[in-house]
């Protein structure tokens, strides 16, 4: 379980969201232009908009029957239609067009066969849109979840001058960025919004295909609502390597709306190697703002300490620094927090490493545990800013608050396989 929200101002427990769609090897980033441009090309541009009632805007379908969908001999799917869907493909993976009878716009979506980079796929669908239209409001409405993948969709509802009339659309869009065979799907007519988010995730959930991706040893998905609007999820796998230690891939994104009719989007990743202990040994992190890069470092043990290396807001940043003590990995604070049960009350530190809030270092993070019911409150602080967490009797952390200025933030762990 990764720490919080960063960016609204949360402490502890290193970051909370970071990108889906990181390979341990590194990151989606650099393959997105190609999907953007397939997905222009397919039609993801919101466009011929009508004079329409507020009740379109309302309006909902019931199911259609579900029609086959072959990617090659990659994977096969389902997805609702009213006739045969029509796929094409392309060299950055598999359109894919179902007519519902929706408003005459067919629901589209694109089968990406390489990562991506939740926050930068959306952000550059949502920036091509925008070229033609301009958003209303835009937000997120709609979360879901098969095993360790999400699924978010967003709806933007536009204006449009058109013949000199101001005309009003409505554009949906859902993205899925599991590890193999991500995609985004999308729908431009009012109304539809849950019809929408049925077939987009019932589509998604459909997938069949061969993986050899290893099992971890413990899973987790995180989703993060704010005062109940989905904002973001978190995925962390743990993998034990051989020597006594052992590997965390933490990779997630969030959807911010920051003003009417816009939003943010960030993704970040962390990819830890450590003891068995939590004392990291090496560490790659991975930070993106609307697809640009803002932060990547990479540290790795020394006897003093730790050297560092990468980019801060695209300047070249490289040093090393002493370290009395290593830094720790959350992977000790949830080995600690499981070893308490749920009758202890305790206090500690520990110094954990945060690149965006100090490359030169560690942060020094203080927890204090007490019992409530048949588990745990535990309080985390760093400097000023504190949150709360929620744990079991066995000391596993199920949920995680803290306020965003006047906004509850609350992240509650919603998959989970596995024991550290």
């Amino acid at each position: 379980m990764r720490g919080c929200f960063w960016a609204f101002g949360c402490p502890g427990l290193g970051r909370f969201v970071v990108i889906l769609g990181l390979a341990s090897a590194g990151c989606g980033a650099a393959k997105q232009k190609d999907a953007t441009s397939a997905n222009q090309s397919e039609g993801s541009n919101p466009s011929g908009p009508k004079v329409v009632s507020s009740a379109d805007f309302e309006r909902e379908a019931s199911p259609a029957a579900k029609q086959v969908v072959k990617g090659g001999d990659a994977w096969t799917a389902y997805i609702e239609a009213n006739a045969a869907p029509t796929v094409e493909k392309s060299d950055a993976g598999y359109t894919v067009s179902a007519d519902l009878g929706w408003g005459g716009s067919p629901v589209q979506c694109f089968v990406y066969e390489h990562v991506i980079d939740a926050g930068a796929a959306v952000h550059q669908l949502l920036k091509a849109a925008a070229k033609d239209v301009k958003f209303k409001v835009l937000a997120p409405y709609f979360v879901e979840h098969l095993a360790f993948d999400p699924m978010l969709a967003i709806r933007g509802v536009y204006n449009v001058e058109k013949d000199g009339k101001l005309l009003a659309g409505d554009f949906k869009l859902m993205v899925v960025p599991r590890p193999e065979h991500p995609l985004m799907c999308w729908h431009d007519a009012p109304g539809y919004a849950k019809s929408f988010a049925r077939v987009g995730s019932e589509f998604a959930k459909s997938f069949q295909w061969k993986s050899e991706r290893p099992t971890p040893a413990r899973g987790e998905l995180w989703i993060a609502t704010l005062d109940g609007m989905p904002v973001g999820f978190s995925r962390d796998m743990t993998y034990m390597l051989q020597g006594d230690k052992l590997s965390r891939v933490s990779l997630g994104a969030r959807f911010l709306p920051t003003g009417p009719g816009e939003m943010s989007f960030e993704d970040e990743a962390e990819v830890i190697t450590a003891d068995r202990d939590g004392s990291i040994a090496t560490g790659k992190y991975i930070n993106e703002e609307n697809g640009e890069a803002t932060l990547t470092i990479d540290i790795e043990r020394t006897k003093a300490g730790y050297n560092y290396v990468g980019t801060i807001q695209g300047k070249s940043v490289s040093g090393s620094f002493k370290s009395k003590q290593p830094l720790k990995a959350h992977y000790a604070v949830e080995k600690k927090l499981r070893s308490l049960g749920s009758t202890k009350k305790t206090k500690f530190d520990e110094l954990e490493y945060d690149p965006s809030l100090d490359v030169k270092g560690g942060s020094k993070v203080s927890y204090e545990v007490n019992a409530q019911g048949d588990g745990l409150v535990v309080s985390s602080s760093i400097g000023h800013r504190g949150m709360m967490m929620k744990a079991n009797g066995r000391g596993v952390v199920k949920q995680l608050e803290f306020l965003a200025g006047s906004k509850k933030v609350q992240v509650n762990l919603v998959e989970e396989s596995g024991e550290l």
